[in-house]
């Protein structure tokens, strides 16, 4: 079989600042570099604002990273052409990008789930290869949202960590930092981040911690490696967690709760060499997934959403503008209790290493 050319497509890469107000990338984008670094095959990367519709033909595979303003010629097209695979990093459906906290609408500030219509994008999931998650927790959000169907999902398990990390934690695990932080949390502006949380455990522990603000994510890295423990609660699901699986690695005790991702994953509760081999593996594994979404027979493509989003859609439109989705509490919450029970129980079964649960 010949060597299949690769297109890595998303609005941003880890050369650039996550906003303007923040000096470093985001997790998105380095879990997307990650996966950049560890390709077996050519791989070009295009940014959506600059990339031409014409040249997407040439390419075998299209890897949709952390992508949400692509144009309609470009949808259009990779709906043509059949070849792309999402890789999901946060919550791509949502209008609020999975911040539940912030919304203004009852369904997911108060119950933490998602219930927005994604009209623009239900034809991307119907005749897509696959979607890539990085936890089952992720995918659990996804799929009690009612109106959410993807062909063939698939979950890594992990986020993706580059080199480097894994460099970096060899070189911990041979020669431990002295660790002279007791606690470490995340400042954050965001409420989904639990920023105020984690300070109010620390203080009743009794611990003043240090609080992680504007570092490069080597530096972040290196105030890890001297802390004890760190301290992240976050506020709304976290589809995977970078930072407490950084943590895990350079020797801290995670205190979270039960909506970090990657803490519920199986593997999660190994030995911490056995478990480092798991996370290690991702971004390779990301790739054998890719080619095997490439690759293997599938079902026959969907070409249109389904009955039900149909239906439902245009009505769960009008209750979101408005932000009083209250009539539709009970049936949008009986409809995603019989959505796929299997990753939901999953997702809340795992024991994770100290449970906190938020306010």
């Amino acid at each position: 079989m010949s060597t299949p050319r690769i297109l890595f497509l998303a609005d941003q890469f880890s050369d650039v600042a996550r906003t303007a107000g923040e000096g470093y990338p985001g997790g998105a984008e380095l879990t997307d570099e990650a996966a950049i670094e560890a390709c077996p095959w050519p791989v070009e990367l295009a940014r959506s604002a600059d990339f031409k519709v014409r040249h997407l033909a040439e390419f075998d595979i299209h890897v949709l990273g952390n992508l949400q303003r692509g144009d309609h010629p470009l949808s259009v097209e990779l709906c043509r052409l059949g070849r792309h695979v999402f890789f999901e990093h946060d919550l791509r459906i949502c209008q609020w990008s999975g911040n539940f906290p912030s919304s203004s609408e009852a369904m997911h500030q108060r119950l933490n789930r998602c219930i927005c219509p994604h009209p623009h994008l239900s034809g991307l999931y119907a005749r897509a290869l696959g979607s890539i998650f990085l936890t089952h927790r992720q995918l659990a959000i996804y799929k009690a949202n009612p109106l959410f169907e993807a062909r063939r999902p698939m979950v890594l398990g992990s986020s993706l960590m580059n080199r480097d990390f894994f460099r970096r934690v060899d070189s911990y695990r041979e020669q431990p930092y002295e660790k002279d932080i007791e606690a470490a949390v995340v400042f954050s502006k965001n409420r989904i981040k639990g920023y105020e949380p984690a300070l109010e455990h620390c203080q009743t522990i009794g611990i003043s911690p240090h609080v992680i603000k504007d570092l490069s994510p080597g530096e972040v890295l290196d105030v890890l490696a001297r802390s004890k423990r760190l301290v992240f609660l976050p506020q709304s699901p976290e589809p995977a967690g970078r930072l407490p699986l950084e943590a895990r690695f350079l020797g801290c005790e995670v205190i979270t709760n039960g909506l970090t991702g990657v803490c519920g994953e199986s593997w999660w509760n190994l030995p911490d060499a056995l478990a480092l081999e798991v996370v290690r593996d991702a971004p390779l594994r990301f790739w054998r997934i890719v080619e095997h979404l490439r690759t293997s027979p599938s079902e026959a493509v969907a070409g249109a959403p389904t009955r039900l989003a149909k239906i439902a859609a245009p009505v769960v439109n009008a209750a979101l503008a408005v932000a009083q989705p209250v009539m539709l509490v009970g049936p949008i919450l009986a409809l995603a209790a019989r959505h796929n029970q299997r990753e939901i129980r999953r997702a809340e079964s795992v024991s994770i290493v100290e449970h906190v649960e938020p306010d």
